[in-house]
This record gives structure tokens, C-alpha cells and sequence, in this order.
């Protein structure tokens, strides 16, 4: 996980945030991801103290999504050779080849804008998700995001 967020904000005088709609509708995942994300992220920021507004936001959370298929390759070979005893030669075994799999790795960003200012303040970026395990999403998109935002609002500044 990596963060980035503007040192001269002062993240104490945010109380309130809504999420930026326009975007939520651009996001390229399907209906049941995007509530699993849009759960994950209002139930951390509760936890973080933050109210949930419809209007006047001092916050707007923006999401970003994107995925790429990811080739792994494991190389299974595991023991060959030739071996002797008085008379004659054995062969030892021998398995050889390459185990290739595909999946598709995601990236979760979110964007945390000061809607007075329309600047970005702070940025949180997730990468390397595994998301081809259907029945693992549930789980996954929550402790992405409970990842994501683990170091906002940052504690050293205001």
C-alpha cells in the first residue's frame, strides 16, 4: 500500500465526507463490487470518525479501479539422474515442466478530495489484488480497503 497525501492540509478540520458519485458510476466493476467498496469505505470512515453527507461535504472520496490479467509461472522439476551398481545402470526419476496460471490482479485507488479547495489532499493506492477468486471478493475488497486507509488522515501533521 502506498500514500501520498499534501503536508500543508489540515486534516483536523475535516469532519464530514460524501462520495463522488460521477465517479462511482464510471467505475468499471459490477453492481455487488462496487457496494462491497462503497461499504468498506463508509464503515472505515466511521471508524475514523467521519459523518456520511449528501451535500457540503469538507471530503469527497473518489474511487478508482483498474485490473490486468497476471501470468504466474512455477517450474515443477523435481529430481532426475542415473545411478550404478555392480552389473549394470538404473535411471532415477524424472518429472519435469512448468506449471503456468493466469488471474487477474486488480488496483484500488482512492482519491480524497477538499471540496472548498477542489484539491486533491490525500491519495491511497492498493495493488496486486487477486481477483479471480469469486468467493473471496467478500472478504478481500473490505481488508483492501481497511488496508488502503490505514494512514488516514495521516497523524503527523494538524
Amino acid at each position: 500500500m502506498n500514500t501520498d497525501y499534501d503536508r500543508s492540509a489540515n486534516f483536523a478540520t475535516y469532519k464530514t465526507y460524501s462520495l463522488h458519485q460521477k465517479g462511482l458510476d464510471k467505475l468499471k466493476v459490477n453492481d455487488l463490487d462496487k457496494n462491497r467498496l462503497i461499504k468498506a469505505i463508509d464503515a472505515q470512515m466511521a471508524t475514523k470518525g467521519f459523518t456520511k453527507v449528501t451535500s457540503d461535504a469538507d471530503l469527497i472520496v473518489n474511487i478508482l479501479t483498474s485490473s490486468k490479467e497476471q501470468v504466474s509461472v512455477r517450474n515443477d522439476n523435481w529430481g532426475y539422474g542415473w545411478g550404478g551398481y555392480y552389473g549394470g545402470f538404473y535411471g532415477g526419476g524424472y518429472y519435469g515442466g512448468n506449471n503456468v496460471s493466469s488471474y487477474q490482479s486488480g488496483t484500488i485507488i482512492i482519491d480524497i478530495i477538499d471540496d472548498k479547495k477542489n484539491v486533491l489532499v490525500w491519495q491511497g493506492v492498493g495493488a496486486d489484488f487477486n481477483l479471480s477468486n469469486v468467493s473471496a471478493k467478500a472478504e478481500r475488497i473490505p481488508k483492501a480497503i481497511q488496508e488502503i486507509l490505514a494512514k488516514f488522515p495521516p497523524q503527523d501533521k494538524k
